[in-house]
């Protein structure tokens, strides 16, 4: 190849590198501050949980439980929403119920269900809210490891989990 060819090819690749890797083309720019205002989140408040005296088998009073009992006891709250498209719903912290469950070598199956309100929470607002908590004592499947069992059930934690709710 001749010198003169091997020059223009360097001047040329230099050229390229100029303009488009080692140095850029500038142009104009310009930025402008948007007044987007601001935005405020929500929040939610389950307070003022208290729950009834006695667990009930059926309409009974109950004090222990023996396999193939089913008791209730219904708790009582305030849950307060605030923002567009909030609901919620009421259930039992699962980590309290595998607590409790496990104190009676988990023979036990503990359940919660909002009774009240009686439709899906969907708007924001204060609601008088019902839950239900049950505990069902495995019949057949329970052992005698369960005798004498005992399971704290004042560390039950109720939980409001938050649904978004499209208008």
């Amino acid at each position: 190849m001749k010198k003169s060819t091997k020059g223009a090819l360097a001047a040329g690749a230099a050229a390229v590198l100029l303009l488009g890797g080692a140095g850029s083309l500038a142009y104009w720019n310009d930025t402008a501050t948007a007044d987007a205002g601001t935005i405020t989140a929500g929040s939610m408040d389950l307070s003022a949980v208290t729950c009834g005296a006695s667990w009930l088998e059926g309409a009974t009073p109950v004090t222990t439980i023996v396999p193939g009992d089913t008791v209730t006891k219904s708790c009582t709250g305030t849950l307060t929403l605030v923002g567009d498209h909030i609901g919620a719903t009421v259930t039992l912290d699962a980590a309290s119920v595998a607590d409790a469950e496990a104190a009676f070598n988990d023979e036990v199956d503990i359940t919660a269900s909002m009774t009240a309100p009686a439709a899906a929470i969907t708007a924001p607002g204060t609601y008088d809210v019902t839950v239900d908590i049950t505990v069902v004592f495995d019949g057949p499947g329970a052992t005698n490891d369960s005798q004498l069992s005992t399971a704290t059930l004042d560390d039950l934690q109720l939980e409001a989990v938050q649904t978004h709710d499209a208008a």
